[in-house]
């Protein structure tokens, strides 16, 4: 009888730690750049509640789909870094490149795709084994990278050469290229995998592209210096960062037209919409801090503080 009281009290204390770690809020990852390191967020606490030293100048964000890893670029160590979100602890650095600056993982969460600015290339690499598989040429200056819902195509936006690049990724081959604004950096894909939103910093515009035929649907204009996209509410608000006037611009998906202009701390870069579809983070690069946005009110509801140079460019909430 005891024994079996014994058992019974260890599978109840084991269903609590599993059920605390199901109903854990999502934590947002943060890479500082002039810090090397990133911060974990809490977000139910609005607090930064860890910080991880990540050496080689942070930049990219890749949380994979169940949480449990963060994939971290390091141009200057040329690859990226592999973080434990359960012990936050750094894990692996994984060389890649010398180039290496936007960084995705893929929905089933098999392999990191990592873009190089140096060699124009897009590497791929099979989780837990870290071997570079193949590495795809694009356009110039690959930074960001996004993949259909469905898993089977990797976009790339190639900063110099004014375009976004559509992989196969079957054949890890390239299927078509799309002409954007000047200098695209950032984009996003719709839920449904059926449209592109590319930020183009030069030409201060949202390039809204059609990623089944590749073809671009309309040009949407921002304000200073739009550098990355993220989708809110159903896919209903598209809110892009806007560098240079330390703004957020808010666009009506359906219509297509700027409806907003948040006001955010200084030079906001990185920006991901939080698991519950309504608030919005933005990693402000001068500030080092973090502005959370309430996507119903289209206001700025808090203020964290990060580190110094926060960039967080990509997705940096698992989804």
């Amino acid at each position: 009888m005891f024994s079996v009281n014994k058992m019974t009290v260890a599978m109840l204390v084991a269903t609590v730690f599993l059920s605390a770690q199901v109903m854990a809020a999502p934590y947002a990852y943060i890479s500082n750049q002039l810090d090397d390191s990133v911060s974990v967020i809490d977000t139910d606490q609005a607090k930064v509640v860890n910080t991880i030293a990540v050496p080689g100048k942070p930049a990219g964000i890749a949380v994979s789909p169940d949480g449990r890893y963060c994939y971290v670029s390091t141009p200057e160590g040329k690859g990226f870094a592999v973080l434990d979100t359960r012990t936050n602890s750094l894990l692996h650095k994984v060389e890649v490149s010398d180039g290496a600056l936007g960084i995705v993982v893929a929905p089933d969460g098999k392999r990191v795709y990592v873009a190089d600015w140096y060699t124009n290339s897009v590497a791929v690499l099979d989780v837990g084994n870290w071997q570079v598989i193949k590495r795809i040429a694009v356009g110039e200056s690959p930074s960001g990278l996004v993949i259909s819902p469905n898993n089977q195509w990797l976009y790339v936006a190639n900063r110099l050469s004014n375009s976004v690049s559509k992989i196969d990724l079957k054949s890890l081959t390239i299927e078509a290229t799309v002409d954007v604004g000047k200098h695209p950096f950032g984009l996003t894909i719709d839920s449904k995998g059926e449209r592109i939103y590319v930020a183009n910093v030069q030409s201060d515009d949202v390039t809204v592209v059609d990623a089944n035929r590749m073809k671009p649907i309309r040009t949407v204009k921002v304000n200073m210096l739009p550098y990355a996209t993220t989708l809110a509410l159903n896919d209903s608000r598209l809110f892009v960062t806007n560098q240079d006037d330390g703004s957020v611009s808010v666009v009506d998906t359906e219509s297509l037209k700027e409806i907003a202009l948040i006001k955010v701390g200084d030079k906001p870069e990185g920006i991901s919409t939080h698991p519950d579809d309504r608030h919005v983070y933005v990693a402000n690069w001068f500030d080092g801090t973090v502005s959370v946005i309430d996507g119903n009110t289209l206001k700025v509801v808090n203020t964290i503080k990060t580190g110094e140079g926060s960039r967080a460019f990509g997705q940096f909430f698992g989804k």
